[in-house]
């Protein structure tokens, strides 16, 4: 997990030092712009004749040169249909803490010319829910009297309090088509860029101390399902200033320069040099283990277990977070037993190298926001991610400032990535590795008992490991249990919409080395088909009203899957008196030559009981198979189809004729 210190900026600081120059800023967009007849009668795109709605121009100031980060958004965008008009009918925008949106103003143009103005009374704060679960704040507004034909226009300013556009992502694709955006930016020194999945369209500097860089018709980002990060795939570019890379400074150097201002921002000298309070702690925690693994294990648990975590306090707000002081060292965490998740992982350090182990900081990428490559050598691509050390095998990693992630094991976004191990005198460079299938496993159990009338009944167990555990505790530890509850049978009714949830019950929620559990009572309407004297039954309860995972036979960008995972579902089903199997075999074995996915199923009848013994098995992603390119969608597509088809298999149940 990204848990960077205040402090850990005194190497941004050193690493980028500059003079800020103070200007004072252009009054961009102050005037709405004139609106041409073309645009109020265009009726198509031009950029996608078929778009549901057009950005005519999406446009950002980004001033700079003074002591705040100023940018100036001006949008225009043509509606065309239901669906355009459904998805700008509210705009949200998103901001962070410590940044302000002041002076929005809205309006709509329709095509004969007249003119609705947003009442800015009607501008609100309000929470979304972003990619991964993230929730961040917005100013958000209803786009009054929005209809097919419209143009929708609007601007607003962000302030960035004491901030630079240093590390600055500058998006030039979005989920519509644009025919023209533009970046105008006004930096405090010189600066560099970094291009992705761009060409060309190189800065050029303009009036008024401002470089111009702009693309005219850029297609919609368009999301897929499985597809990879946006930043793997959408046309953007970085932006940041010459002190953090020179030209002509090669990969290598540049990382070498970085290590060196990383490990002193971080004081990792101090942790990995410990004195002797430390090497006491480190004795008695570890006690009486033996092996290298218990040893470990024992520092880990106690940094995990014992220290409080600042970082994962429900109670604690991110107000009361920034009032607390950091600890001064390694030696003030332990004294003071609480600290925020980077300096319990340094704790953790600290003591495993007090206790003679060869001990590194890992520092590592996000795969959920960007397949990290070295070669696009910059510091905000890597965040503080675990501890490394060295056993006769090889590197292991260790989180113990996440209080939701196992012994020996990283959050998924930090798996398959290269990594920097950070000592204070040198680094070294290597890879994480990926778990299997089997540590991410879904285990579900049902015993049910099926009525005449279709209605299914009955009691469910779902067992989550690995890395499916750890979204499920992520998700819930800090709500509460009327909220945990409400989220399962949100996910039970996405499928299954007549269903009734009752009796939930949660287990180790705070307790990562177990399986996440749920439990809970289950009733379905009508799960079941009747016709006449015959029922038609799905035993693969838990696939019950799910879709084909890819509906499109046409694919823009890559397949990605987060991470390697497997279930295992045990189903018994009691028939209604009187009822028996009539047709249906199991389905057939599904498996692809590589071993990349594979399903099996097995249907049996227990004649005492009357009951269906449904057991299914499932994996995908097998050899660390999670990224497949384009040309590759329709094996892939075909093969889950199969897997949907087994799924959603179908037995054919009849009424007994008495003899």
């Amino acid at each position: 997990m990204s848990f960077v210190p205040s402090k850990a900026f005194t190497f941004v600081a050193i690493l980028l030092l500059s003079l800020l120059v103070s200007a004072s800023s252009p009054p961009f967009f102050d005037d709405w712009r004139e609106v041409t007849p073309a645009e109020l009668s265009m009726t198509k795109g031009k950029v996608e004749a078929d778009a549901d709605a057009e950005a005519i121009f999406w446009e950002v100031k980004v001033d700079d040169a003074s002591e705040n980060l100023v940018m100036r958004h001006y949008v225009r965008v043509k509606i065309f249909n239901e669906r355009g008009r459904e998805k700008f009918s509210k705009v949200d925008i998103p901001y962070m803490k410590g940044i302000k949106i002041k002076d929005i103003e809205a309006r709509v143009i329709r095509p004969d010319g007249s003119i609705v103005e947003l009442d800015k009374n009607s501008i609100f704060d309000r929470e979304v829910v972003k990619a991964n679960d993230v929730k961040v704040k917005s100013k958000s507004f209803a786009v009054p009297n929005i209809e097919p034909g419209v143009l929708v226009e609007y601007r607003y300013k962000e302030v960035h309090r004491g901030s630079s556009a240093d590390d600055m992502r500058m998006v030039f694709q979005r989920d519509i088509p644009m025919q023209y955006v533009s970046y105008h930016f006004k930096p405090y020194g010189s600066f560099m860029n970094l291009r992705f999945n761009l060409e060309g369209n190189e800065f050029e500097k303009v009036k008024g101390g401002y470089y111009k860089v702009d693309m005219n018709n850029v297609p919609a980002l368009k999301e897929e399902p499985y597809m990879p990060p946006e930043d793997e795939v959408r046309k953007w570019l970085l932006v940041y200033y010459m002190q953090t890379r020179s030209e002509t400074v090669s990969t290598s150097d540049f990382w070498s320069t970085v290590s060196y201002y990383v490990a002193k921002a971080f004081d990792i000298k101090d942790t990995l040099k410990p004195g002797k309070k430390m090497k006491a702690a480190a004795d008695e925690i570890i006690g009486s283990a033996s092996s290298d693994e218990e040893k470990i294990r024992k520092l880990f648990e106690f940094c995990q277990r014992k220290v409080k975590n600042l970082s994962f306090s429900p109670e604690i707000s991110e107000t009361d977070l920034d009032e607390i002081k950091l600890n001064k060292d390694d030696d003030d965490t332990y004294k003071n037993m609480q600290g925020r998740s980077f300096e319990i992982n340094k704790l953790f350090a600290s003591l495993a190298d007090a206790a003679g182990f060869d001990t590194r900081i890992a520092f590592t990428g996000d795969r959920s926001e960007l397949f990290f490559n070295p070669g696009k050598a910059h510091p905000s691509f890597i965040h503080l991610a675990a501890v490394g050390i060295k056993f006769a095998d090889g590197w292991h990693y260790f989180d113990p400032g996440d209080p939701f992630v196992p012994f020996d094991s990283l959050v998924w976004y930090e798996e398959n990535s290269a990594v920097f191990l950070l000592a204070y005198k040198d680094y070294v460079t290597t890879r994480t590795p990926m778990s299997g299938y089997n540590y991410s496993n879904a285990k579900r159990r049902g015993d049910f008992t099926l009525d005449a009338d279709g209605t299914l009944e009955g009691t469910v167990a779902v067992e989550y490991t690995g890395h499916l555990a750890y979204r499920q505790r992520i998700k819930n530890y800090d709500v509460s249990q009327n909220q945990r509850e409400e989220f399962l049978k949100e996910n039970v009714k996405e499928r299954t919409s007549t269903a009734e949830v009752n009796s939930v019950a949660i287990e180790n929620l705070n307790e990562p080395e177990k399986p996440f559990v749920y439990k809970y009572k289950i009733r379905v309407p009508n799960y079941a088909q009747k016709t006449g004297s015959r029922i038609f039954l799905q035993p693969g309860v838990f696939e019950y009203g799910s879709s084909p995972r890819f509906a499109s036979t046409a694919r823009n960008y890559p397949l990605y899957f987060q991470f390697p995972w497997s279930e295992t579902d045990e189903i018994s089903i009691k028939l209604p008196e009187g009822f028996v199997i009539d047709a249906g075999e199991k389905p057939s074995p599904l498996a692809d030559r590589s071993g990349v996915g594979s399903l099996k199923i097995d249907i049996g009848i227990d004649q005492n009981s009357n009951e269906i013994k449904y057991k299914r098995e499932f994996f995908f992603g097998g050899g660390g198979n999670i990224l497949f390119p384009v040309e590759s969608y329709a094996p892939v597509k075909m093969m889950f189809d199969a897997f949907h088809k087994a799924d959603t298999h179908t037995l054919t149940l009849k009424k007994e004729v008495a003899e």
